[in-house]
């Protein structure tokens, strides 16, 4: 069962439920590989987001990339994408079914590539997982994209909406709770924070848009649960029409998860 715990000192929510480690995410993959590599995804936001500011032909990495479904989608358009994923296992099976990928086994805390190697870094729910914190991370993504780099960068949001349930008590506290640390699974982080953080790294803010809002409210609401379960009897283009809705209108205040695109400045 999973568990959110205000850190009132960081400002975050904390998940427990199962450590996020490589043997979690291998098990977690594997379930979803039969239907991925069945049913390549497309990805259009992502290519779309992706266009509005690199043109085709640029170089791209995903870190933690999985089953490599964004490097597929941004490779089939032009995109020199490269795929760094933690687990071997995950790794083989990319390399098996679509082996005209470039995915390899790697670790975002120290990439094994060149200073400024990449125009654009897509990172889809990395650095919230590890509870040491993601400057280690934060470092490799500045130093491998080159100046003018792009660095889009998603993460679940302690929102406005969370942040005001966290005044009113709604979350157990980390100053009143014993916690089982090997249970951590991730973070919801506090958009400002990042923001300010990458600032300092030498990055410059271009958009902050918030994604996932109805998911968002539904983990603290039971009338948001309903609505997300009833949704789902329809065709999926219904859902994801109206999830592109209110992102639209409360993304920034009730996004599960919050889109960053940071350009590296020029020295």
């Amino acid at each position: 069962m999973r568990t959110k715990i205000y850190d009132p000192e960081k400002h975050r929510l904390m998940y427990f439920e199962e450590e996020a480690s490589e043997e979690f995410w291998t098990e977690k993959w594997k379930k979803l590989a039969s239907h991925t590599f069945l049913n390549p995804p497309r990805q259009r936001r992502i290519i779309r987001t992706t266009r509005r500011y690199l043109p085709v032909g640029s170089r791209i990495l995903e870190g933690g990339c999985g089953l490599g479904q964004v490097v597929y989608a941004l490779d089939k358009v032009g995109f020199k994408t490269h795929g760094i994923d933690f687990s071997s296992q995950v790794v083989e099976a990319v390399n098996k079914n679509w082996p005209h990928l470039a995915v390899t086994c790697g670790d975002v805390r120290n990439l094994q590539v060149q200073d400024g190697a990449y125009d654009g870094y897509w990172s889809f729910g990395v650095i919230e997982h590890f509870i040491d914190g993601y400057d280690d991370i934060a470092q490799e993504m500045k130093r491998v994209l080159r100046e003018g780099g792009y660095l889009f960068l998603t993460f679940p949001s302690f929102n406005q909406f969370r942040q005001t349930r966290a005044a009113a008590g709604s979350y157990l506290s980390l100053d009143d709770h014993d916690s089982d640390f090997s249970k951590f699974y991730q973070f919801a982080l506090n958009a400002q924070d990042l923001i300010k953080y990458f600032k300092s790294l030498g990055f410059e803010l271009l958009k902050h848009g918030g994604n996932s809002s109805l998911h968002g409210l539904a983990e603290d609401s039971q009338f948001f649960s309903f609505i997300e379960s009833f949704l789902e009897k329809f065709p999926a283009r219904v859902g994801t029409a109206i999830s592109a809705a209110m992102d639209i209108i409360i993304g920034r205040y009730a996004g599960h998860s919050c889109l960053l695109v940071l350009r590296k400045k020029e020295q």
